[in-house]
């Protein structure tokens, strides 16, 4: 793991009841984490798998390797660890962030103002939960490593790419619309989609309407998380034909959501 290197994560370890939360450990638990991404990904959501992946029914990419595998941990539940992995998280750190291409988020979008900053950042990715968890409770537990991690090791912005469900950007016109009216990122951390498969956000007859109610319930839940805790949108989204969405980077200054998850962790 990309990380383990530069930070020690043994004293990050989250357990509420039956649940825990923590990094993965071994090949074998990555793997289990690669097996719910592949069953929420490409069998529930109709993403399109590589002939590996088809043949594996795991989701790999060249990348899993950079990046940190934070899994939820059903304890309750009977046989091996790939049956007790219900909720997962990609956590790339950025020790080789010179490195071309370091970064999943670089093939859809410029990130070069976010990488020429001097603070510590960190990419997430991947994140899924088993649709039998997908609760409140899952979340909060998540996100409450995440904050420690955040704040044991100084990390200032978060990043990543989040989807809209589908490859018809028309269908969340609105939507893409208003997030890049009210919640595009500052010009010094924005990124800005690759020419190639640059999609326009902006249009003013549309963000005339500023109805934040008919915006809010026209987003995913996860996109809708992230503007709750304070994130901005890089400029321009993407398609991704692979995985059947249409994608905006979501930029994340992290003292709000340190804040917010640790205040509330602290008082369980």
């Amino acid at each position: 793991m990309a990380i383990a290197e530069d930070y020690n994560f043994d004293s990050i370890n989250i357990i509420s009841g039956n649940l825990e939360v923590r990094l993965a450990e071994n090949s074998l638990e990555i793997d289990a984490a690669q097996a719910l991404r592949y069953k929420v990904f490409f069998e529930e959501m109709q993403a399109i798998p590589s002939t590996k992946q088809k043949k594996s029914k795991r989701d790999i990419d060249e990348f899993d390797h950079y990046f940190d595998h934070l899994l939820v941990v059903d304890h309750n539940k009977p046989g091996k660890m790939h049956n007790k992995v219900v909720g997962t998280y990609r956590l790339n750190g950025g020790n080789h962030k010179d490195k071309e291409n370091f970064f999943y988020t670089s093939g859809e979008y410029d990130l070069s103002k976010l990488i020429a900053l001097e603070g510590n950042i960190l990419e997430l990715g991947r994140s899924c939960v088993d649709q039998n968890y997908r609760n409140g409770k899952t979340m909060q537990l998540l996100w409450s490593f995440i904050a420690q991690y955040v704040t044991k090791y100084n990390i200032e912005i978060m990043f990543g790419c989040a989807s809209f469900p589908g490859i018809e950007p028309e269908k969340h016109k609105f939507a893409l619309a208003y997030l890049n009216k009210k919640y595009l990122a500052p010009a010094h951390i924005r990124p800005v989609a690759v020419k190639s498969r640059y999609i326009k956000m902006k249009d003013d007859e549309l963000t005339s309407d500023s109805n934040f109610k008919k915006f809010i319930s026209s987003i995913p839940p996860l996109i809708k998380g992230y503007i709750r805790l304070g994130a901005f949108v890089g400029d321009g989204a993407v398609i991704d034909h692979d995985f059947n969405t249409t994608d905006v980077c979501i930029v994340l200054p992290t003292k709000k959501v340190a804040a917010r998850y640790m205040d509330h962790f602290d008082r369980k």
